[in-house]
């Protein structure tokens, strides 16, 4: 097993698998919603119902630290984190629109529930709404595959905000204030004749009694515990001061710690042979989220596989185009194959000019049985047909798969398009025989088609 980590120590009884995240002071934040709103439990419960297939976002559990000053976050995921903030300016916009994807995913999913009016469903908005609440980037993490763009969003602080957002208020106290008017020019009252100088009295004598006590305690104490001089004698008092000696009780023996403390050493002398165990086992790596969501999709819509297969994802109902530019030709638009470029065909196209096969989580899917020929392949990502939703410009995150006999990689992209059909097209360059092709994309200005008979068919 992994301990945890962390600057405190989790209470006995917890998972003992978490890795810790970060520290987050409540000096700093303010809660939303109720305890029970924020079990990460309960949510992880709702969003999976909500989410059967997952968005791509995961809540770190919430831990308070015992002295009150804040929260640890932990999450079960072993892979390292990275905080978003600290990713490269192109990989972190990559990861921002994902997050902003599955927090609008979120967000219609309460509103939906909000929609329904029972009091049941309006618990279940609040607390939808609440978990995708957090202060700022700082709290998202990445955990594993970062640089490939393939990584868990994990999130700290859900449920939090910070005491100046906007919501708390931000003015300054101005106006009356509510002291208590002092009256001006207010005489003292008129001095009573005589009994001064018995008060003075009085108040002196009172000064004398604690110097009267200490005087008595010094005077009982001397005689039994005396007074210790240099040179190792001893004065006013007798016995040496033996009479106030303290005499430490026996140690104890707590025979439970004792034997909780050997049950403990044999299960790390256990889990270090495991450990070692499983060092030694030759695993398959895993396939990663969204590998396994390509997979499905593709099923869905029977997509094919063979030696050499290239597959595109996103998530909106606009037109994105999986091209292939290979030595025997073009694959894509209305060339599906096979015959232009070995026995490579386009056998799933979605969102065509937004009317055909029309999805929000569309997939595209080119694929080489066995016949590919040698040379030099371009795969394009072309913004087809986009709907600005009435924006100069609009960013459409993708996701491009490329696997070759048993080995794959999967790399994060987006395509844009602006007012007038001018946009940035995506493409990587790959030749036969060479290691998958890294992330390394080529931008490209295109021109898409404003009406049908522009486009290519």
């Amino acid at each position: 097993m992994r301990p945890s980590r962390g600057p405190d120590a989790r209470a006995a009884g917890t998972r003992q698998m978490s890795q810790f995240v970060a520290t987050t002071t409540l000096s700093l934040m303010r809660s939303l919603g109720s305890t029970a709103e924020r079990s990460v439990h309960r949510m992880q419960a709702l969003l999976s119902r909500e989410f059967p297939n997952g968005i791509g976002l995961e809540l770190a559990e919430p831990v308070p630290r015992k002295d009150g000053t804040g929260i640890d976050w932990y999450t079960e995921r072993e892979d390292p984190l990275v905080r978003l903030t600290d990713l490269p300016a192109e990989t972190a916009d990559f990861y921002k629109a994902r997050l902003q994807h599955s927090v609008q995913a979120v967000l219609r999913a309460a509103a939906a529930h909000d929609s329904r009016g029972d009091t049941t469903a309006r618990s279940t908005a609040t607390a939808l709404r609440n978990a995708v609440t957090f202060p700022g980037d700082e709290n998202v993490w990445i955990s594993g595959g970062s640089g490939r763009g393939d990584g868990m969003l994990v999130l700290t602080a859900w449920g939090y905000e910070r005491h100046d957002a906007e919501t708390s208020g931000g003015g300054e106290i101005s106006g009356k204030t509510d002291r208590i008017p002092i009256a001006d020019n207010i005489k003292p009252p008129p001095a009573r004749p005589g009994g001064r100088s018995w008060r003075w009295l009085a108040a002196s004598l009172l000064w004398l009694i604690p110097i009267a006590l200490a005087g008595a305690t010094a005077w009982l104490l001397l005689p039994a515990c005396g007074v210790s001089l240099p040179f190792g004698l001893t004065a006013f008092g007798k016995g040496g001061g033996a009479y106030c000696a303290l005499v430490a009780p026996p140690p104890t023996v707590d025979q439970e710690s004792l034997h909780t403390q050997e049950l403990m050493a044999e299960a790390a002398v256990l889990e270090e042979q495991l450990r070692r165990h499983l060092n030694s086992c030759v695993r398959t790596p895993p396939q990663s989220d969204v590998s396994k969501d390509m997979d499905k999709k593709l099923d869905d819509r029977k997509g094919q596989t063979g030696k050499l297969q290239v597959t595109l994802t996103w998530h909106t109902r606009d037109d994105l185009d999986l091209i292939a530019e290979c030595p025997g030709g073009t694959l894509g638009w209305n060339d599906k194959g096979p015959g232009i470029c070995g026995d490579g065909i386009k056998d799933v196209d979605s969102n065509r000019f937004r009317r055909e096969n029309v999805s929000s989580e569309p997939v595209e899917n080119i694929f080489w049985q066995k016949d590919i020929p040698a040379g030099s392949y371009v795969f394009e990502v072309n913004p087809t047909s986009i709907d600005l939703e009435g924006n100069p410009t609009k960013e459409i995150p993708f996701e491009i798969r490329f696997r070759y006999n048993d080995k794959e990689k999967v790399c994060l992209g987006s395509a844009s398009s602006a007012t007038g059909g001018d946009g940035k097209q995506k493409s990587i360059k790959w030749n036969l025989g060479d290691p998958l092709p890294e992330c390394n994309f080529m931008t490209a200005d295109v021109h898409a088609c404003k009406k049908k008979s522009e486009c290519k068919q």
